[in-house]
């Protein structure tokens, strides 16, 4: 900081602090006119504390001025005090910046109304840059410890809906943890996700995770999340529109660059979440093990699959009926294409391509090896259904 202006005697001091009580006012009455958040305080915050910290502001230009240096961190301990309680109220940062704008400029032009001579008028235009340099020393210490506390603040919050939420898939009573952290307990869409822990972006390794908290944060505030590296849980009240869970998905994995996977099944209630969770695991992992895109995928999706892959004796004899065609890799192909071109048998030897005669002799080879043959209507869907636990067995489900 340069020094204060017609320094040895230091009119300008002297003219300030004859009417720094006013000054400190009108700073006040600006801020509130102008920035929304500040007008929301409560009246008496307003009369003891916004203008006694203007008034310490203007002391503190004061002095430094007479002691002809910017401010250090000591110097703006009340400051950042402010900054920090501003930040627990959940004022925005931009809101907080602007105080100390609008105040100075609200300081600013009360005393070029009531400076009366014009050699206060002149140390008054002196004193701008002397202004400019400690608002640009002040400013960003304040954003900066506003930004710390917010972090720990944001941090302290999702810790307390991790708590929540491991409570309520674990079973455990949790409505005394929901009435501490101010959250109502409700149906919720239980959804798993399920992806890899980071992806490589333009800036370097991207954690995953960080994506999906800022769009579930962004989904509902409401949402509890429970994840680790590879996915996790995430409880969304079951108020929102199941599209939008979808919208989110799509979403995460397109930030991410990774491929995201969520199994989801409704909780209508507290008491069904730990069941429904489950649900919505065993989908995710049958999604993920049978390669299918990103996506969230409900028990209509996999229906067929989910039942396939419960260990029984149908699943058993599924299995078995494939047996003799595992070590006939050409076998299994020629199945695979009839199958999924609808049993035409042209477009199934095309798919292959081999002539219509081959696939023919390959398919009655696997009746001949099976005692099933996939020509006949009856025994179809019993290959059908085999490949697909085949598939899901393949996959280490």
């Amino acid at each position: 900081m340069t020094a204060a202006p017609d320094d040895p005697d230091m009119p300008f001091a002297g003219f300030l602090a004859a009417h720094l009580p006013e000054a400190a006012r009108e700073m006040v009455t600006a801020v509130i006119k102008t920035v929304p958040d500040y007008e929301r305080l409560p009246h008496d915050l307003i009369e003891q504390d916004l203008v006694r910290r203007a008034e310490e502001n203007l002391q503190l230009f004061l002095r430094l001025l007479g002691e002809h240096r910017d401010p250090r961190p000591e110097d703006m301990t009340a400051m950042i005090d402010v900054a920090v309680r501003r930040a627990r109220e959940g004022i925005p940062l931009d809101a907080v910046l602007a105080v100390y704008h609008r105040g100075a400029l609200a300081a600013w032009n009360y005393l070029a109304t009531v400076a009366g001579t014009d050699r206060e008028r002149e140390e008054l235009l002196a004193a701008v840059p002397l202004l400019l340099g400690y608002l640009g020393a002040v400013v960003p210490g304040v954003a900066a410890s506003y930004l710390d506390e917010r972090q720990d603040l944001h941090w302290e919050q999702r810790e307390a809906k991790r708590a929540l939420g491991q409570a309520l898939l674990q079973g455990k009573p949790a409505e005394l943890l929901a009435e501490r952290f101010g959250i109502t307990l409700g149906g919720y869409h239980v959804l798993a996700l399920r992806t890899p822990e980071a992806t490589e972006s333009g800036d370097g390794v991207r954690p995953a995770m960080r994506v999906i908290h800022g769009e579930i944060d962004a989904l509902s505030p409401q949402a509890l999340t429970v994840l680790d590296r590879a996915g996790g849980w995430v409880l969304v009240p079951a108020t929102e529109p199941s599209a939008r869970l979808d919208t989110a998905v799509g979403r995460i994995a397109a930030a991410a660059g990774v491929r995201v996977i969520a199994g989801t099944a409704l909780a209508a209630m507290v008491s069904e979440i730990p069941a429904r969770a489950e649900e919505a695991g065993e989908i995710a992992r049958l999604a993920l093990g049978l390669g299918r895109p990103t996506g969230v995928y409900r028990m209509s999706d996999l229906a067929l699959q989910y039942q396939f892959a419960r260990p029984g004796p149908a699943r058993a004899w599924l299995l078995g009926l494939l047996g003799p065609l595992t070590d006939h890799p050409h076998l299994m192909q020629a199945l695979r294409a009839y199958l999924s071109h609808d049993h035409n048998r042209v477009a199934a030897a095309e798919s292959l391509v081999v002539h219509r005669n081959t696939l023919n002799y390959r398919l009655n080879r696997i009746a001949a090896l099976t005692g099933y043959d996939p020509g006949r209507s009856e025994h179809t869907p019993l290959f059908a259904a085999a490949l697909t636990a085949f598939d899901l067995a393949g996959a280490d489900l």
